[in-house]
């Protein structure tokens, strides 16, 4: 998985980018073993070892927004390179075409779903389908992890507003964007403050309903990989050299996962699994910013892989279970075999996906980006 030497770096970039592509790729496998393991229910003596094996794999949504807010802090450093147009094109590129292609090649093979024209234009909006549906959800997508695109696009948004007043103070000015639109939208649709992410909300039909999911404080996460960036990014290489807080650190790490498998406290959002998330990501990417920690290859491709993995899991069980299912891998509830079979289609489907289009489109935001930065110099 990965290796801890005892030599101390002082400029480990490939190594500190490496714990976040570990981490990135845990989660995604961690959610789709999730949403896979149905199949190892009811077939073995051990009649709930899907749910005992990976029935806290939804964790990864809070790991992913979480990492996805160090991320994004991150990223933009760099002001010349970082102006708010470059950073929607840049944006937009590495969400948009995959998420598209995918959601329209599952509208159009999976031919048991009868979608409505709300929710064929909810789903490519990413909207949420159901503002009645319990939150964070609230009725999910077409293509059901999409869900999470919402509050990715909309901490983006946030982002990219706290960007264009000012770039030095992205991140505080994103902090406070998400808390004061997060709690305005709360006195608005429910009319009292709330930071338990799993809402249960039904006022009426009104079409500024469809917006509910802002009032939702599971966007909290992002704030926790913010902090980390922040922290990241300004704290001595001399202070984390010390031992006592290596010792720190490295003990916050194993606690947070200890308490994650648990099960206490169980839960998304803030103050259950994104704090959770928050201390394991912090941990060890401040810990890999003077450690030596080699990860292997395998969770290197993985977390590049990470967004078309996830978005793809769910199109791979979906269409497998109408088109594969007369070859007799679905007999029983299927088991190990089938766990396995659908995990090495999505691998396949998501490489496919990674090399053609995923890759390729970030590769136009950014040549994009940098014609556009070229022609403002000029």
């Amino acid at each position: 998985m990965f290796v801890i030497s005892g030599d101390i770096v002082q400029n480990s970039t490939t190594t500190r980018l490496d714990s976040i592509q570990f981490l990135r790729g845990a989660a995604a496998l961690l959610v789709i073993a999730f949403h896979f393991r149905q199949y190892l229910n009811n077939v073995y003596t051990q009649k709930d070892l899907g749910d005992l094996l990976f029935g806290l794999g939804e964790v990864g949504v809070d790991i992913f927004f979480v990492i996805s807010g160090f991320i994004i802090t991150y990223s933009t450093a760099n002001k010349d390179k970082n102006s708010p147009l470059e950073f929607s094109i840049k944006r937009f590129f590495r969400l948009y075409p995959v998420f598209i292609i995918t959601l329209t090649f599952l509208i159009y093979f999976d031919f048991t779903y009868n979608s409505t024209i709300t929710q064929l234009v909810k789903s490519y909006l990413l909207i949420p389908n159901d503002y009645n549906f319990i939150g964070p959800w609230y009725g999910y997508n077409i293509n059901l992890p999409a869900w999470t695109l919402t509050y990715e696009v909309l901490f983006y948004s946030i982002f990219l507003v706290a960007l264009s007043i000012n770039h030095k103070y992205r991140s505080i000015i994103s902090c406070l964007l998400i808390v004061v639109i997060c709690c305005s939208a709360q006195l608005y649709f429910r009319g009292y403050l709330q930071i338990d992410a799993i809402t249960r909300d039904d006022g009426g039909d009104a079409f500024v309903r469809n917006f509910t999911f802002i009032s939702n404080p599971i966007i909290y996460d992002f704030i926790y990989g913010m902090l980390i960036a922040e922290v990241f990014m300004r704290v001595k290489y001399s202070l984390l050299t010390k031992r006592s807080v290596q010792v720190l650190l490295v003990c916050s790490f194993w606690l947070s996962l200890a308490f994650i498998i648990s099960g206490w406290n169980r839960g998304a959002g803030a103050d259950r699994w994104g704090l959770f998330s928050f201390v394991l990501v912090g941990s060890l990417v401040l810990i890999t910013k003077v450690r030596d920690i080699r990860f292997s290859s395998f969770w290197i491709l993985m977390g590049e892989m990470s967004y078309s993995l996830y978005i793809n899991h769910m199109i791979v069980k979906k269409l497998s279970g109408i088109y594969l299912r007369d070859f007799g891998i679905y007999q029983g509830n299927g088991g190990v075999p089938l766990f396995i079979i659908l995990m090495i289609l999505t691998f396949i489907i998501s490489y496919i996906t990674y090399n053609f289009i995923e890759k390729p489109c970030v590769r136009i935001g950014h040549s994009l980006s940098e014609k556009i930065r070229a022609r403002m110099v000029a």
